[in-house]
């Protein structure tokens, strides 16, 4: 029966409440008017019987005292028909004797009847005595029909207002509850609504819950993985970058040694032939140092750490430079580099210069790459707003073109049009996908017209800050070192023979004193013996690494301590350069090395004279 009862539907179950706490409030109102109103009823017989007797005491009295009988008895009958509830008139002398009576005499034990006996007086004077009965049968009739009412109207006072609530409820609070079942249910897979009709609200509302406990837990096991999986992928992470930033030091290291030494060898004297292929080898080179930036680039793009470094540039002498790196490539294919701006656009701005260098080399490399014959041009136009300017940037080729269907694929890492290509021209297929996230970054977008084998146009809007009274600063004079700068002694701390050979060379070309450091043990203790005007420090070597080694020369002497180091490693990360600007080095130079960068470098920190407050320098 307990079961039965709680398998019944929650509104049956409502409904059934309503109709009983009315049944029991309709009653418990209607006996409480009831006792009301007898209480009222006696009061009101009580009432109804002094005012009877005033009256007929009053008007009888003059027929008690000559004891007129007839008249008495007319009165009496008089009174009992005007008075239909007054049943029985009694009146008596001063002696008792019974004078006139009208109506049967009553029981005194029936409660239908109220009786009343008073003596009539007059002055005081005692002349006789009365006594009345009243019937309350039609006042009672009257209290069991208010009662009834009564009744009548809070049952369904209570039943309006109970189906009021009920509906109320139906709406805010049932259906809606009804609606959360069956989605929470339906939210576990072994669930089936048709098997949940039997069940009441409440039992369906148990089972939601114990469901969606179930969901819950399973859902904390899914974050419990996920959780995992992202320590994995962090971990994954981690050894990818590590794997980038070793494979990066040990090509740069082997690249610094091959691109010194073709360096070198074109400024002796070779025959055409040797010419040729020195020229060969070192773009190959170049080529590859190329693709390895690009793998950093990207890694970094990746991660989200590249910040835009906005200064004020020329972006027609930026486009020049770009076009400088490819006319010896482009002579030898027979291709015809052009080059256009309109007057705004040869004014300076504020922009991220070197992300636009990069972005302009990719499009130009990638137009030289796969142009055979005709021209590239690339074009510089500028619209002026209010407070800035918009400059277009386009490179066109003559091309093999891309065929519009993988327009949108090319810009994914690792990929071209075609895969043969990768083949026939070379390359990683990133500088697309690096330019395309360099131009995100500086709130750029990268579009593609280009059709296969008709040529392919690329460009690209910037929004910039025109910069006033700016003196160009590519124009300057190339750097010297001077009688002084070269006399001035040069530590080179650097592990690997043929490093120490490409370096030492190229600085013997433009006259400095230079001597050598195997490791950075070896380093302090040359710089506890010997005093040098400048060291160029590596960082990954035996012994002792470059950072400690320039933690320990800078605890030496106030002197030394004054001495400029600069970081010449083939650790190319940001978190490489702050290790070594923490330590207290001065400068950072990648590998492979940049003659015209290294010297620059190097006769920056020679002129200061060994003074001033160590600061990272433009150059680096």
């Amino acid at each position: 029966m307990t079961a039965y009862i709680k398998s019944l539907p929650l509104w049956l179950k409502y409904a059934f409440l309503i109709s009983l706490i009315t049944l029991l409030l309709s009653f418990s109102a209607g006996e409480i008017v009831r006792g009301y109103e007898r209480n009222y009823l006696e009061d009101k017989v009580d009432r109804q019987l002094q005012s009877y007797f005033q009256t007929l005491s009053s008007t009888t009295l003059e027929d008690v005292l000559t004891e007129d009988v007839p008249h008495l008895e007319t009165i009496l009958e008089q009174a009992t028909s005007h008075n239909p509830d007054l049943t029985y008139v009694l009146i008596c002398n001063e002696a008792g004797v019974l004078l006139a009576r009208s109506g049967q005499d009553p029981d005194d034990n029936n409660p239908l009847t109220a009786q009343y006996h008073r003596t009539i007086m007059f002055e005081g004077e005692i002349f006789g005595s009365m006594t009345l009965a009243l019937s309350k049968e039609r006042l009672l009739a009257d209290i069991s029909h208010h009662v009834d009412q009564i009744r009548f109207i809070s049952a369904a006072s209570l039943l309006l207002l109970g189906f009021f609530c009920y509906f109320l409820t139906h709406y805010l609070l049932l259906s809606p509850l009804n609606r959360i079942n069956r989605r929470l249910l339906s939210v576990d897979e072994l669930a089936l609504p048709v098997n949940q009709e039997h069940l009441s609200e409440l039992a369906r509302l148990d089972k939601s819950v114990n469901v969606l406990q179930k969901v819950l837990t399973a859902q904390k096991e899914k974050e419990r993985q996920l959780q995992l999986a992202k320590r994995h992928a962090e971990a994954a992470n981690k050894s990818k970058t590590e794997f980038i930033a070793t494979m990066s030091h040990e090509i740069r290291t082997p690249m610094n040694v091959i691109l010194g030494s073709l360096d070198i060898l074109k400024d002796e004297s070779l025959s055409t032939t040797a010419k040729q292929f020195t020229t060969t080898a070192q773009n190959a080179a170049r080529l590859l140092l190329n693709q390895l930036n690009d793998i950093l680039d990207y890694s970094k793009l990746d991660a989200n750490k590249v910040a835009v470094n906005n200064a004020v540039f020329s972006p027609v002498n930026t486009a020049e430079n770009v076009i400088a790196l490819f006319s010896e490539q482009a002579a030898e294919k027979g291709i015809e580099l052009a080059f256009h701006s309109d007057q705004e656009s040869q004014a300076h701005f504020i922009g991220d210069e070197g992300k636009i260098t990069q972005v302009l080399t990719n499009l130009l490399g990638n137009a030289v790459k796969f142009t055979e014959r005709g021209t590239i041009s690339l074009s510089i136009t500028s619209k002026k707003l209010q407070d800035s300017t918009t400059l277009s940037f386009t490179v066109e080729d003559s091309g093999i073109g891309i065929d519009k269907g993988k327009l949108t694929a090319i810009l994914d890492p690792f990929v071209q049009s075609d895969p043969s290509f990768s083949r026939r021209y070379g390359g990683a297929g990133m500088g697309l996908a690096i330019s395309h996230k360099l131009l995100a970054i500086m709130d750029g977008q990268l579009d593609i017209n280009s059709s296969l084998g008709r040529g392919s146009s690329f460009s690209f809007r910037l929004t910039l800050q025109p910069a006033d009274n700016t003196k160009d600063k590519s124009n300057c004079t190339p750097i010297v070192p001077t009688l002084q700068q070269q006399a001035l002694p040069i530590l080179l701390v650097e592990d690997s023979p043929s490093n120490q050979l490409i370096a030492k060379t190229l600085l013997a070309k433009y006259g400095f004193q230079v001597n050598t450091a195997n490791n950075g043990l070896e380093a302090v203790q040359a710089m506890r013996s010997n005093q040098y005007a400048l060291v160029l420090m590596d960082l990954q070597m035996p012994e002792m690494n470059g950072l400690d080694a320039c933690s320990e020369i800078r605890k030496l002497t106030s002197a030394q301590k004054k001495v400029p180091i600069v970081a010449m490693t083939a650790n190319v990360s940001d978190t490489d350069k702050r290790q070594c600007l923490s330590v207290g080095m001065d400068d950072f130079l990648t590998k492979p090395i940049d003659k015209n960068k290294m010297l620059q470098v190097i006769c920056y920190w020679l002129g200061r004279n060994h003074q001033g407050t160590a600061l990272y320098s433009q150059v680096s």
